[in-house]
């Protein structure tokens, strides 16, 4: 019997705009069992003194951003489903992704919010970096091309995942990746 490709959820949006609690929250609501990886809990793995270097980081990211999708598309195939929480924040990074998960179902969601509330959400939280969803906001949703939105500021995190799981649950099949992977190839 072939081994079944597993399910990706591919979550997409700005620091503080939550992703993570929509992908905890659909871990709950999901009929089957997907894992959640974070590209925070990723670069997280790395020794503080790397974290806090900027020279390093920014040398070293397309090396760690190519293992983080690596290494998700590798859990797909594998037969896991996936919910990925990432922030595409650099336009240069759409394409290595879309590559990387070439002939999987990658359902790509955009997690949108307004500004101003992604700033004040990165303020009480206090564990976030000040700034990081303003450089963020223009950046990470540059391609526009999303197999379902959702507005974290409108919905509520229910209202959020029932829409994600309408769309998982549908027989429409996910476009968005192929016609990024197209636009870069092209």
């Amino acid at each position: 019997m072939p081994k079944m490709i597993g399910k990706v959820i591919f979550l997409n949006g700005t620091s503080s705009s939550g992703k993570s609690t929509i992908a905890k929250a659909l871990q709950q609501f999901l009929g089957e069992p997907f894992l959640h990886v974070s590209v925070d809990d990723f670069l997280h793995q790395l020794p503080e003194s790397y974290l806090a270097d900027s020279r390093y980081l920014s040398g070293a990211i397309r090396t760690l951003l190519a293992g983080f999708d690596a290494s998700n598309a590798a859990i797909a195939r594998a037969g896991n489903n996936v919910i990925i929480d990432h922030v595409l924040q650099e336009p240069s990074w759409v394409a290595p992704c879309v590559k990387a998960f070439e002939g999987l179902q990658v359902v790509f969601v955009g997690v949108r919010c307004p500004l101003d509330v992604l700033e004040s959400r990165e303020k009480e939280r206090g564990d976030r970096q000040v700034g990081m969803a303003r450089y963020q906001y223009e950046r990470v949703h540059a391609h526009e091309i999303y197999d379902v939105e959702i507005d974290t500021s409108e919905m509520t995190v229910e209202e959020c995942v029932a829409t994600i799981r309408k769309y998982v649950d549908s027989d429409t099949q996910p476009t968005a990746f192929n016609m990024l992977r197209a636009l870069a190839e092209g």
